[in-house]
């Protein structure tokens, strides 16, 4: 991923440890954190690296630690901080300690768990938030399928801890720049209800999911996972494309974007 170790704008270590759980929920005091080097004076004025109580708000879902830590840290600086108020690793998290109120949410693109990206996506747009994704392959169906749902950018992990700070300040400013910006893709070749898109697509990971796994992933009986599975082949089978192997359904939900190629996610470390 990018580059953590290299200097931020502001000149500090992103690394640099911050006081408060990463995983939890937080609203921070301006003059009583650990990285800030401020002490309490009684005064009303904002110390300048401190974010001012109007300042953009932001919720982070990131798979890592390091880099969570380092991103939400930089994001708080500068001319233009953002406050960054849920930092967590994962969706179930995300889902637990969410306040359903944040306007800008910055998703990584490879969350390994239950629930496609782009449905992620579409559930935030439902709610009234924009979604900034982090990740490889802006360039794919799965980053277009994910702006059709509603993701306003996608930044692609290629420079520094900076410049992926300073993008996401510029698109929650109202500006996506040209590197963040991803043509939405066009409608699917069929429409397959959001159960459906689950079960398919853990279907397919390289993992080799079977039924019975996904029904106790998703609490559902294994002859419920066999239906949507069907269900969703057949939809395809009506559009004309072949899905009676995995192979062949993964590379229909591929070409429409529902999900990535498996090269993509061992090269990330996430087979």
């Amino acid at each position: 991923y990018f580059d953590v170790s290299r200097p931020c704008a502001s000149g500090v270590n992103p690394i640099e440890p911050i006081p408060c759980s990463s995983s939890t929920t937080t609203t921070e005091s301006a003059c009583n954190r650990q990285g800030d080097h401020t002490e309490t004076t009684g005064s009303t004025d904002m110390p300048p690296s401190c974010p001012m109580p109007t300042s953009i708000r932001l919720d982070l879902v990131h798979t890592s630690p390091v880099v969570t830590t380092a991103l939400r840290h930089e994001l708080r600086r500068g001319e233009r901080p953002l406050r960054v108020t849920t930092a967590v690793h994962s969706w179930v998290h995300f889902q637990e300690e969410w306040d359903f109120t944040g306007p800008f949410v910055v998703l990584d693109a490879l969350l390994d768990d239950h629930v496609p990206l782009p449905l992620k996506v579409r559930a935030l747009r439902r709610l009234g938030s924009q979604t900034i994704i982090i990740g490889p392959e802006r360039e794919t169906p799965f980053a277009r399928r994910a702006a059709a749902e509603g993701a306003v950018a996608w930044i692609e992990p290629t420079v520094g801890l900076a410049e992926v700070a300073e993008t996401i300040r510029d698109v929650c400013g109202g500006h996506v720049p040209h590197h963040a910006r991803v043509d939405p893709a066009a409608a699917p070749v069929t429409t397959l209800t959001d159960r459906e898109l689950q079960v398919l697509t853990l279907y397919v990971a390289s993992r080799g999911h079977s039924p019975a796994h996904i029904g106790r992933i998703l609490a559902l009986r294994t002859s419920t996972i066999r239906s949507h599975l069907e269900r969703g082949r057949a939809r395809y089978r009506a559009a004309g494309l072949p899905t009676n192997n995995r192979a062949a359904l993964r590379a229909a939900l591929e070409a429409d974007g529902w999900t990535l190629p498996a090269h993509v996610w061992i090269e990330a470390g996430r087979p």
